[in-house]
């Protein structure tokens, strides 16, 4: 199962969205993110938030075609964004699509990248997309499809990635210890259509990038 969160960070344009709830089977609207699902006339199985950043007026109209309407207090535990996350977990998916989890909010980003190793301990595919960024975590050695030029970067997301290396890359790596805040493997490009990269331990976070 796909589920698709559309969160009210910057909202995703229309070929991406289009393109993940396509082959969605659930769509959950978060907050504002209900707005860009109104403006391109899709149909959420869920609306939620506490609704104090959108536009009510929206809100009341998609909420006469959504399945169901969950409103929280303002003053809660969690940010809109993790309810949603956590009710997409309910669901058992396979894969969970966050769009709109970025933007002018850095704090809100951080949490939602959070979410990603969340997803990462159930063996979820999980992952975050805008306009310019695709970004997932993954504690396993994996190749990486691309086309040459495209730009590629690895974050440490745990303390230390044991043995990290990169093949096949405009620069490759071999068995470097890779430490949290380390800014070394920042902007790698492809020369190929496949990277590969091998660790003996942590969590790597893989991003693709574009201006």
């Amino acid at each position: 199962m796909k589920i698709v969160i559309v969160s009210g960070g910057k909202a995703p344009s229309e070929e991406i969205l289009l393109k993940e709830v396509k082959n969605a089977d659930f769509i959950i609207g978060a907050d504002k993110g209900c707005e860009v699902l109104y403006k391109y006339e899709i149909t959420p199985d869920v609306i939620l938030g506490d609704f104090d950043s959108a536009d009510m007026k929206i809100i009341n109209a998609i909420e006469k075609k959504a399945r169901k309407k969950i409103k929280f207090k303002k003053e809660k535990d969690y940010t809109d964004t993790e309810i949603a996350f956590n009710l997409a977990l309910e669901n058992n998916p396979d894969e969970i699509v966050l769009l709109g989890a970025t933007g002018t909010r850095y704090d809100h980003s951080l949490s939602n990248i959070g979410l990603l190793k969340k997803a990462l301990s159930k063996s979820i595919n999980a992952r975050i997309v805008d306009d310019n960024n695709l970004m997932f975590l993954t504690d396993k050695s994996i190749s990486l499809k691309g086309n040459p030029g495209d730009t590629i970067s690895f974050h440490a997301y745990s303390d230390e990635v044991k043995n990290f290396s990169i093949k096949n890359s405009k620069y490759d790596l071999d068995n470097h210890l890779l430490r949290l805040g380390d800014a070394l493997t920042t902007s790698n490009e492809f020369i190929g259509n496949y990277i590969d990269i091998s660790f003996n331990s942590g969590i790597i976070l893989v991003l693709y990038t574009k201006d």
